[in-house]
């Protein structure tokens, strides 16, 4: 990578950086593109170089994470023995889950969009540098084939996936946040048990 490509990504780096903080601090609607530039320390004119507006750099933002934490989930996934698939997807849910826990800023930025990064291709196409959108289909594209090798006999393994991942996203947020109807690791049995009728009904 040349030296001025690095220094690009550097700052669209720092400004999405700096937008998630303000995001989380303020709220995307109470934040302005002035705030942003501000608190990353570059001209106004630097970020729409970048982006058009506050909600596309939210929306990169979003497809990012999402797509980060669908990867390390699947790659963990891959360091273990399975007896089928329902066995390694809760594993994958779990991983989601704990990593939300573990990271309530990131759990309050995307809780309502988990699924963005596998759905919406909108945002992918608008995506900047190639990121590896990619990366966002594969645990779909898993989810259906080892649903398939296992013969769940899903109607439409689209459909189910988009549920039960927007189950998990909306669900987990109370019970993370607020131990709301109850703490989490109460919950998951719970939430377990109903991904497991879903699929195997």
């Amino acid at each position: 990578m040349s030296k001025i490509k690095e220094k690009q990504r550097e700052k669209e780096q720092k400004l999405l950086d700096t937008a998630f903080d303000l995001f989380i601090s303020k709220g995307i609607h109470e934040t302005t593109i002035q705030d942003i530039v501000k608190d990353a320390g570059v001209a106004k004119g630097t970020f729409y170089l970048y982006f058009r507006d506050k909600y596309d750099i939210m929306n990169v933002l979003t497809l990012r994470k999402t797509v980060t934490l669908f990867e390390e989930a699947i790659k963990s996934s891959h360091k273990i023995n399975y007896k089928n698939f329902t066995e390694q997807f809760l594993f994958i849910i779990d991983y989601i889950i704990n990593a939300l826990s573990e990271d309530k800023k990131l759990l309050k930025f995307i809780y309502k969009n988990l699924s963005v990064g596998i759905y919406n291709t909108h945002f992918q196409t608008e995506l900047k540098d190639n990121f590896q959108t990619n990366a966002s289909k594969l645990l779909f594209e898993m989810f259906k084939k080892r649903a398939d090798e296992d013969e769940l006999n899903l109607p439409n393994p689209q459909i189910t996936f988009f549920m039960i991942i927007e189950l998990v996203g909306s669900t987990c947020y109370t019970s993370i946040l607020f131990n709301s109807p109850v703490p989490i690791e109460e919950y998951k049995p719970y939430l377990y048990q109903t991904i497991e009728k879903i699929l195997r009904p």
